[in-house]
């Protein structure tokens, strides 16, 4: 193990949706202290949309589950003063940056300063065997005892697991594990994961003034089958993915936060009063 890094946290999320932008649903991790777990965080997050069922079949949670839960902002918070400035480690760390990023940016919060270890290439180069290097899979290369997977607290203690694996392995080895080695080139950090603002022409201004003075607006929108409609919106939040710009916005007819494709939204007016 590198000098230096005595005290880890280990992590992981599930999220309410598997396609699209992410939305935080529970959070869970342990803390390891020269090898040995002191403490553990686990909480589920309420989130502003529903619960795809697709996403239900992966980890189980349900509506009914989270009804009580608090919203991503508080949850993250109580999980920024658990890490405090320990280093994360998570499998295919980027995603769970991705997440973390995606819901500091939403609730205006500061990222967790420090970065994160991947398990994933660790296990790539120390467990080259492996069938493949999903976490279920290594942990059934390893024979490990069986447990539940895809709850966060249970895959961050398997993470950790697979991360003692690969130490294992490159102690065997007499490989030492620098930091530099560990981070790899470009380190994984929220703050390098959270979506940047998308840049608004002229005809979309007012959806930036509406989000400084949180007021209703009227999206004039074009679907994906040419079809016009106008929708009276609460913007809450714009964000660029993959190129393209989007608003997430609480559709005033439903109630429901809905993301919208900003190269559809033909103008915005001011919402009738």
């Amino acid at each position: 193990m590198s000098q230096g890094l005595t005290s880890l946290v280990f992590m992981d999320t599930e999220t309410a949706t598997l396609r699209g932008a992410p939305f935080l649903l529970e959070l869970g991790a342990v803390r390891v202290v020269d090898g040995d777990a002191l403490e553990t965080f686990q909480e589920l997050v309420l989130p502003p949309v529903p619960i795809d069922p697709d996403a239900t079949l992966v980890h189980g949670i349900d509506e009914a589950q989270v009804r009580q839960a608090d919203f991503a902002p508080a949850v993250i918070e109580r999980f920024n003063e658990f890490v405090g400035d320990d280093w994360m480690v998570a499998h295919n760390a980027p995603f769970d940056a991705r997440v973390l990023g995606f819901e500091c940016a939403r609730g205006g919060l500061a990222p967790p300063p420090g970065p994160f270890l991947d398990t994933l290439p660790l296990a790539k180069q120390h467990l080259p065997e492996a069938p493949d290097h999903k976490l279920q899979t290594l942990c059934q290369h390893l024979e490990f005892e069986s447990g539940r997977h895809h709850r966060a607290l249970d895959d961050a203690v398997w993470c950790w697991r697979v991360f003692q694996a690969c130490a294992e392995d490159a102690e065997d080895h007499d490989e030492a594990w620098t930091q530099t080695k560990l981070l790899g080139r470009v380190p994984v950090t929220v703050a390098g994961h959270m979506p940047r603002p998308p840049r608004l022409s002229a005809r979309l201004r007012g959806i930036e003034r509406a989000l400084a003075e949180s007021e209703e607006v009227n999206l004039h929108y074009t679907s994906a089958n040419g079809a016009g409609s106008t929708l009276p919106v609460l913007p809450r939040f714009l964000f660029e993915r993959k190129k393209k710009g989007y608003l997430e916005a609480e559709c005033l007819r439903s109630g429901l936060l809905k993301t919208y494709l900003l190269e559809r939204i033909k103008r915005v007016s001011p919402a009738l009063t």
